[in-house]
Formats: structure tokens, sequence, C-alpha cells
């Protein structure tokens, strides 16, 4: 079957180049489309389905790109920039719409092929297993337990759901989740990001470490030195996700407390974003913002952004009323304060559904997973008494 290529922009000459880099490559169906008559839409007017968009733009002209931004996320075919390097506001659209690589010019020919091609291959590696669910985790401040969430959740589906799950840790310097979890790697996530153009299901068991219980497969850096996320090309780990997302029915990410190009890339791929905060002024503040930036600037959907509430106590000045009324957002679970247990197993990095899996804490994780997934929410016996009526209901 044939993958469908749309080519669009405004200049001509560079639209027949590329075209001309993909005339006779197997396995493609190639169309250029250049954008003319006030008209900035790359498919105002495109008579067929593309499966893949490859947008020229030039120096300084972006309209196109924020057209593209406005569109609907659901529905867009997969997004291929190219253009100028060095183009701040570009790479920031790009980002935003969701570009799965951004190409910058001068391109050889065997980059742009080799680029198509492993589009082409994940595109064929959805169709015959379905996509999987992104979901994204970041706290509101640091300190706020997000890591640990994450690292506990991915293992709840992977141990309690069976569902096939991969951990990404976007903290390049210190892999918080790998001491969660106890896991060791000897090629990590920059490894992997460093070869994702020739990478399939099989190659990805090269990289990252495997939690043998469950099954999740973490991938995070394994650097010695200091790693900078400016040095990372963010296209990359689009690809990588996206792989991964082939391959998995859930990749879990913990995202640090920043905003930079790989967790804004983060963001734009999530289906869901887990903003977790604890009940103190602080964070509802952090929260604030976080919601503010990932909403107004890099143009999430107010249906993606969940709250959490991480070290639950119903003695707190701050309940769970106050923060929703706040932020004009529902909190979708909250972790109970259960600090001893979750220091021991952090400690050990013996994650809670494997070491106490009776807990309140435990069952709210279980609990929320279930939201995730779209199964059935339960609070059986202990939990039930163990929350608020509020939670319980």
């Amino acid at each position: 079957m044939l993958t469908r290529v749309l080519i669009a922009g405004r200049a001509s000459g560079a639209l027949q180049t590329l075209g001309a880099y993909l005339k006779g490559v197997t396995g493609f169906d190639v169309r250029v489309q250049v954008i003319t008559n006030g008209h900035t839409d790359p498919l105002h007017g495109v008579d067929f389905a593309p499966d893949i968009v490859l947008l020229h733009f030039e120096a300084k002209r972006t309209a196109e790109l924020s057209a593209w931004a406005a569109r609907p996320a659901e529905g867009r075919p997969i997004l291929i920039v190219v253009g100028p390097g060095g183009d701040g506001e570009a790479t920031r659209l790009a980002i935003r719409s969701g570009a799965r690589d951004f190409l910058p010019e001068p391109i050889g020919k065997d980059d742009l092929v080799a680029t198509l091609q492993q589009v082409r291959a994940e595109l064929r590696a959805r169709a015959s297993q379905g996509r999987g669910t992104i979901h994204a985790f970041v706290g509101a401040s640091g300190g706020a337990g997000s890591s640990f969430i994450a690292a506990n959740i991915a293992h709840v589906l992977a141990a309690h759901a069976r569902r096939r799950t991969a951990l990404v840790d976007l903290d390049l310097n210190f892999a918080p989740t790998a001491h969660h979890l106890n896991l060791t790697s000897q090629r990590g996530l920059l490894e992997a990001l460093d070869e994702v153009k020739s990478l399939d299901e099989d190659a990805l068991g090269g990289f990252g470490s495997r939690h043998e219980s469950s099954g999740l497969r973490l991938y995070c850096s394994t650097a010695q030195h200091a790693v900078l996320s400016k040095d990372v090309q963010s296209d990359k780990l689009s690809s990588f996700i996206g792989l991964l997302a082939s391959h998995h029915q859930d990749v879990v990410i913990d995202v640090p407390h920043a905003i930079d190009n790989l967790t804004a890339t983060a963001f734009g791929l999530a289906a869901n974003i887990y903003i977790v905060l604890q009940q103190s002024t602080m964070h509802v503040r952090n929260a604030t913002r976080v919601i503010r930036i990932l909403r107004d600037e890099l143009g999430v959907p107010p249906q993606r952004l969940k709250l959490l509430v991480n070290r639950y106590t119903k003695t707190a000045l701050l309940q769970l009323e106050d923060i929703s009324r706040t932020l004009n957002m529902e909190v979708l679970e909250a972790i109970p304060n259960h600090y001893l247990r979750a220091l021991e197993s952090s400690d050990s990095g013996v994650p809670l559904y494997e070491g106490n899996r009776s807990a309140a804490i435990t069952g709210a994780l279980v609990n929320l997973a279930a939201q995730m997934t779209g199964g059935k929410v339960e609070r059986p016996g202990l939990l039930r008494r163990a929350l608020p009526s509020f939670l319980r209901n």
C-alpha cells in the first residue's frame, strides 16, 4: 500500500527539488501543492488525504505553520517541516503543531528519504497493531512527587492492567524513575535517540531496561556527564516516542519541571497531561502558571489537562474543593499521604503495587490507572474505609 505524501509550501523551486528527491522511491505517492492566492492552510484545495505532509517554509515566513497549529490535533496527518535552521519562532510553531521532524536546509536526498521511510514503517506498524496512548506526568513544583507517581503508575499499568507499557524519563541528568524501579542499563535514551532512524521493535530491546516481574520497559539517560536539553534534537524524541507508541499500549513520560524543547515536544505528543501538585499555596500558584503555559503558549487543548493531588490529607488547609475552584479544574485523583510507605518503596526500588499492594496509596494508583485506560473504577474494602466519602464517590 502506497504512503501518500503531500509536499506543500510557497517556494515552487524548493518544492520541485523535494519532489525530485522522492521521484521513483518505492512505496510513496507524492504530490506537490504550491500555496498561493493568500491561503495559508497547506491542505486548502487538496483533493486527497495525505498520510504525511512535508511542509516547506521560507525564512521569517511562518504563516503556514501557524495555520497548521490552529488545526484540530485529531485527524492531522503526520507533519514534517523543512526550512532554514535557527528560526526560534518556526521551531516553537513546529513543536506546537506536533511536527514529527524538523529538517533544516540544506537537506540531502538520502536524509529526506530515510526520514520518510522511517515514518512509513511507523505508519504500517500502527495500522497492524494500533497506536498506544501517550501519558505525560509533570510536577507543578519541584518535589511534587510526579516522578514517583509516573514510575509507579507505569508499573501498575504493566503489572495490574497487564498492558504493554513503556516509561520514558526526560530528566537527562538524574533519571529518578530508574531509582524508583531499581533498574540500570548500559545503553539508554540518548543512545536510542542517536539511532532512532534505524530502530524497529526488535532493536528497541537493546536500549533501556526491563522490569522483570511486570515487563515494564524503562528508557532513561545513562550519561555520566552533564547533558543540556538543547543538545538533544526534539524531532528525534518525537520519532522515538512515536515508535514506542507503535509497539506499546501505553507510553508514560516523566517530564521534568521545566519548559524547553524536549518537554514541549512531550506535551505536544501526549493525549493526557497529568499535573501533580500538593495541598499548598505555592503548588496551586505554580499549577496556575503551568496550566496557562500549556494551554495558551503551547496550544494544548484544555481537555487534555488533568489534576492529581499527591500526599493528600484531609487536615490540610487547602482541600480538594479549594484547589478545583482556584484552578477551575476538577481533581482527577487524590493520592493519600502515606509518606513512610512511599519512602520505603523509593529507597528499596520496589514499586508500591509489588511491595504494598493492599495500601490505600496503591489503591489510589490502581484507580488512576483504571481511569487512564477506561477500565472500571473500584475502591473495595480497606480503601473505601480509608478515604473520605467525597473521594469514594
